[in-house]
């Protein structure tokens, strides 16, 4: 009888600790961040509405409570200065995003959502509407395609309507001639003139883009530059292939 209850008592020990063991496992599943959710579109605030929240001088704070934004960005990083992006949403409006030392660098056709609310400001920096100031935390990339149609318009219409079409893709048909005039150690200046007027389109060393002057169609952002000495509207292009 001594003899069963020992092997009894053996066996109801190694239950427990076959038990114990299953327990202790940790369970098995990803083990990185939780992918980004988009928001409900109906939660976003439209660039247009966003873009006039600014007063129209000074630096502005995003306050607290504003929704999100999302947009798609729409410029070549190799072709603006390092940090700066042109984003664009279905109203048809655009804005100048200025990331934090640290952001990652976000390539054309990104969709990203930027919670500004409390912590973004924004400025006019040399006549262009900017945000800037957004920790990197709240500016996300999300899985959305946006797909956006530039407008077409003359030179003369993009000059009229620059501020509201500030960062918002364009299309220029019907040019009369595209023109080198200046070059320095960041880039080139070019001329681009139709029957209604003229604008500047600036191309960075950097970008590696090449430009057909023979080309008579140019699409791109409008961006603005002005200075004490100069007061520019500049369309910005993502590759050659906007020239045709």
């Amino acid at each position: 009888m001594r003899k069963r209850g020992l092997l009894f008592s053996s066996g109801v020990l190694l239950c427990f600790l076959l038990l114990t063991s299953a327990c202790n496992k940790q369970p098995i599943g990803p083990t990185g961040p939780d992918p980004i959710v988009p928001t409900n579109p109906s939660q976003l605030l439209p660039l247009a509405q966003f873009r006039a929240l600014y007063p129209g001088s000074g630096t502005f704070l995003v306050p607290a409570g504003t929704k999100k934004i999302r947009g798609v960005i729409i410029s070549n990083n190799a072709n603006e200065a390092a940090g700066n992006f042109r984003l664009q949403d279905e109203s048809g409006s655009g804005l100048y995003l200025y990331t934090t030392i640290g952001s990652p660098v976000y390539p054309l056709g990104t969709v990203i959502e930027i919670d500004a609310a409390g912590v973004g400001e924004l400025i006019l920096f040399n006549g262009d509407l900017e945000l800037k100031s957004v920790p990197k935390e709240k500016v996300n990339v999300v899985p959305v395609t946006l797909s956006i149609l530039p407008r077409t318009a003359t030179c003369a219409q993009i000059l009229a309507n620059r501020n509201a079409w500030a960062s918002s893709l364009v299309k220029i048909n019907n040019l009369s001639s595209i023109t080198q005039t200046n070059t320095n150690s960041t880039g080139t200046t070019y001329t681009l003139t139709d029957g209604t007027g003229s604008l500047t389109m600036f191309v960075r060393t950097a970008s590696g883009i090449s430009v057909n002057t023979t080309g008579r169609s140019v699409t791109g952002y409008v961006s603005i530059f002005k200075t004490a000495t100069q007061d520019a509207t500049q369309i910005g292009i993502r590759s050659a292939a906007d020239i045709q």
